[in-house]
């Protein structure tokens, strides 16, 4: 692009950048007329796979492939990246991805599958998507279909979206959050867990996706089974004896230990007088 640049006429470089310095709006497919002074021209890609026509199967714009990364047609060949449409367990149906992370990760499990197959499972991967533009970011996770749910402080910068579809969660997105935000709202989308409620959902927000990123098991709560009568001699084989909760033994240890100290204290004190 430089050298071609380089190697224009000086005044046809001068009417090409001055007719970027003309632009007073754009045409929507409409006809809509929107006012602008600046176009930002976003091309995209478009897989080459002319190259394995009639060799390899193509399917939604990328080589099919399984989840090995491997392609059906030929098992001796491998397809990772945006080039790849693979099988996503989240939806349920083979995707083409077009992401630096999808890339990285589905070409680690072919190297994985091909160097260790026996040990290599299935490419199970949650589609990710983020943005990162000086102190502003963002990441998303799923797929953006179904209703959507929005939640969060949007004045302040940190705010959130969860997409329900057929009752579970199957998308979360986040801006300005940290770490472990981002992880949370990652593990509840990979769950899919059930959401019968869209308003509570919105109202706990983050606070949903923490529960799943926690993983805390309450402890059980031990309960009597049968109630026989001892006294009686009654079978006690089947019966589940409700323990003390922990937090008495907490405070009965708390008192000895109080008791403890005030004793040796008045002690100490005795014998500081006597001598």
């Amino acid at each position: 692009m430089g050298s071609s640049l380089q190697s224009m006429h000086p005044s046809l470089m001068q009417g090409l950048f001055s007719s970027f310095q003309q632009v007073k709006g754009v045409i929507l497919k409409d006809g809509m007329r929107l006012p602008a002074d600046l176009v930002v021209v976003g091309i995209g890609i478009r897989p080459n796979t002319e190259l394995f026509g009639g060799q390899l199967t193509v399917e939604k714009g990328g080589i099919k492939v399984n989840a090995r990364m491997q392609t059906p047609s030929n098992a001796s060949v491998y397809a990772i990246g945006d080039v790849a449409t693979f099988p996503v367990k989240l939806f349920g149906s083979n995707r083409r991805l077009e992401h630096v992370d999808s890339a990285r990760r589905s070409a680690r499990h072919a190297v994985s599958a091909i160097l260790s197959p026996d040990k290599t499972g299935e490419f199970d991967y949650l589609p990710f998507f983020y943005s990162r533009v000086f102190a502003l970011s963002w990441q998303f996770y799923g797929d953006n279909v179904g209703e959507v749910v929005h939640f969060g402080d949007f004045a302040g910068g940190r705010f959130g979206a969860y997409w329900v579809d057929k009752g579970r969660l199957v998308g979360s997105f986040y801006e300005g959050g940290n770490r472990e935000e981002y992880a949370a709202i990652a593990e509840a989308t990979r769950v899919r867990p059930e959401v019968a409620d869209l308003d509570e959902l919105g109202r706990l927000g983050l606070e949903f996706a923490f529960r799943f990123a926690r993983k805390e098991d309450p402890l059980p709560t031990p309960e009597v089974i049968a109630p026989v009568n001892v006294s009686q001699g009654g079978d006690t084989s089947g019966v589940v004896v409700a323990g003390r909760p922990v937090y008495v033994w907490h405070a009965s240890a708390g008192v000895l230990v109080a008791a403890s100290i005030a004793g040796f204290a008045y002690w100490y004190g005795w014998r500081r007088r006597r001598w």
